[in-house]
């Protein structure tokens, strides 16, 4: 088989099995929820025997199994869209039109996905209330004929509406995994997590209800005249809209319902990402060693270093590195300082060292071309005793005495309009007037689209919008990077027997130099780090932080490496611990 083909599916083997555990799990919580619900509907303060009794007879029982299956596919189906939204490899649009362009198939199929989740856990909650909230249809108490149940359309139509709601407002990216910094059991993530998510989401599903009782006003009467033509023959409860509205408003227990079904369905759907954050940030050891003879399918550290095609891969890779680096046991670093055999070769250290050092200073270069045409801050005014310096009469007297100079001699400023020139000319000269009329009509169009409220958002890429992706999308990586490689260049001085790292220190220090002169520019222009505040300041202070510590642990050998005068000068700063 090729060797890239097995890669990647030992790659997407990784990821797989975490798919597959973060949507069994997915499926228990639904009856984590369901106990809760019934927990909540069955309250009984003076009979708290039988409320427990009760709740558990009704979990234990055949019927709720049944009852969730529709509801199970749902989530089965939603945690497989979830995962070929993090296989998906993270790429730069330019323009806010273009990014929804290309995520358009993505976001509807979640949204339809998180509309069905709240549709069928609306009508799985409605199986274990009165019948008055559980039938769509009921009998009429003056003939034989069928009524549409008004209650019961306003409960299913509030889980569609909550699930699609909050994913709208929301908007959670699935891709985005933030790696704990101290990793806990599984358990104790879930569970530190289930309390803050329940809290949350009552509190915004308050918000939610009373924006679905306006939305149910305005189309309630197309919901209930839909349903009652596809069933024939029934017939509407009440005729009048405002009047079904009012009774429904009026009703305590189905507003407490609502909030209830909102509530839970936020819950599961956060829940859900919850879980797959869990499993897909779970540490993976990767192999270091590589030998001609061992035949074996584990991938290697270095390949899922370089390989871009699914994020995730990626980020567990650099996790494992920095552990490697920052571990009290040197035995995986060992395997990083060992020679192969046959051959006595670095191969070990020399292929996770290419792969870092052409990430970061592929990531250097972007950087630095991304801020290169934006403007820099503007000098602030010059300030005196007495305030701010203002114009004194010399410097008004030169300014007119150019001025006066200038029409004296014929000398005609740009602001000025060009004299018109007679009628008559050749037939070129026509020529270069309509076009430049017609350049002059399309300039004018131009501008009255950037007129247009929303234009630039939409279709003009931002000068700063490449750094803004640089930093908010591939700065995490990096900075583990940073770090890895120099905490193992630092701990390399007692335990690397053979000098396997020696002659790559050069490169290091001025790889990471040239990173902290682009970061530090980024200080000194029009960019809003506010956006990436928390990204920014963690690539800044891992840079310097390494720097540091380089010097911290090569500062007596300083002068006997083969750096660069430039760098050697660049480092003064941090050896004499002068560096902010």
């Amino acid at each position: 088989m090729d060797p890239v083909a097995t890669k990647d599916l030992a790659f997407r083997k990784i990821c797989t099995e975490r798919f597959v555990s973060s949507i069994y799990y997915c499926l228990l919580q639904q009856y984590l929820l369901v106990t809760i619900f019934l927990l909540f509907i069955n309250f009984s303060i003076l009979h708290p025997i039988n409320w427990i009794i009760g709740t558990v007879r009704l979990l234990v029982s055949f019927y709720p199994w049944i009852a969730s299956v529709p509801l199970a596919i749902a989530v089965v189906f939603h945690g497989i869209v979830l995962a070929k939204s993090c296989l998906l490899e993270t790429r730069y649009h330019s323009t806010y039109c273009l990014k929804l362009y290309r995520n358009l198939i993505q976001r509807s199929i979640l949204l339809l996905t998180n509309g069905t989740i709240g549709c069928l856990t609306a009508w799985l909650y409605t199986r274990f209330l009165r019948d008055e909230y559980r039938l769509l249809l009921l009998p009429s108490v003056n003939d034989d004929a069928m009524i549409l149940n008004d209650r019961f359309v306003y409960l299913i139509v509030s889980g569609v509406f909550g699930g699609c709601y909050f994913f709208l407002r929301d908007q959670p990216n699935p891709g985005a995994v933030d790696f704990p910094i101290i990793l806990l059991p599984k358990v104790a993530q879930y569970w530190n997590n289930l309390s803050s998510v329940l809290t949350r989401s009552m509190r915004k599903s308050v918000v939610g209800m009373f924006i679905y009782m306006s939305f149910y006003y305005t189309f309630s009467s197309l919901f209930r005249q839909r349903l009652a033509s596809i069933f024939g023959g029934v017939r509407l409860q009440q005729e009048s809209t405002l009047y079904s509205f009012c009774s429904i408003v009026t009703d305590v227990r189905l507003l407490v319902y609502t909030w209830l079904f909102s509530a839970l369905i936020l819950s599961n759907i956060n829940l859900m990402h919850v879980l797959f954050r869990i499993f897909l940030a779970e540490p993976q050891t990767f192999r270091i060693e590589t030998s001609a003879f061992q035949a074996t399918d584990e991938p290697l550290l270095a390949d899922a270093l370089a390989y871009k095609q699914i994020p995730i891969v990626q980020q567990l890779a650099a996790e494992d590195l920095f552990a490697i680096a920052e571990s009290q046991s040197f035995d995986r670093r060992k395997q990083l300082f060992a020679l192969t055999v046959p051959g006595g070769h670095p191969n070990n250290w020399r292929k996770v060292y290419d792969v870092c050092m052409k990430l970061i200073v592929d990531f250097t270069h972007e950087l630095d071309q991304s801020i290169g045409g934006i403007e820099l801050k503007p000098a602030p005014p010059m300030v005196l005793m007495g305030g701010v310096l203002r114009p004194t009469a010399s410097m008004d007297k030169d300014r007119f005495l150019k001025k006066q100079y200038n029409q004296n001699f014929g000398i005609r400023s740009l602001s000025t309009p060009t004299l018109a020139t007679p009628n008559g000319g050749t037939l070129q000269e026509n020529q270069a007037k309509s076009e430049a009329k017609a350049e002059s009509k399309a300039i004018i169009f131009a501008m009255a689209l950037k007129r247009i409220p929303g234009y630039d958002y939409l279709f003009t890429e931002s000068k700063s919008a490449k750094s803004y992706y640089l930093l908010s999308v591939q700065s995490q990586l990096i900075v583990k990077m940073i770090q890895s490689v120099v905490a193992i260049a630092s701990r390399s001085i007692y335990e690397d027997t053979y000098g396997v790292l020696q002659n790559d220190l050069p490169c290091i220090v001025h790889t990471l130099l040239e990173l902290k002169k682009v970061v530090d520019k980024i200080g000194s222009i029009n960019l809003d780090v506010k956006k990436v505040d928390r990204n920014y300041i963690a690539l800044k202070g891992a840079v310097k932080k390494s720097l540091y510590r380089f010097t911290t642990a090569f500062g007596p050998y300083i002068k006997h490496l083969v750096i660069e005068p430039e760098d050697i000068k660049a480092l003064q700063a941090f050896i004499n611990f002068r560096e902010v």
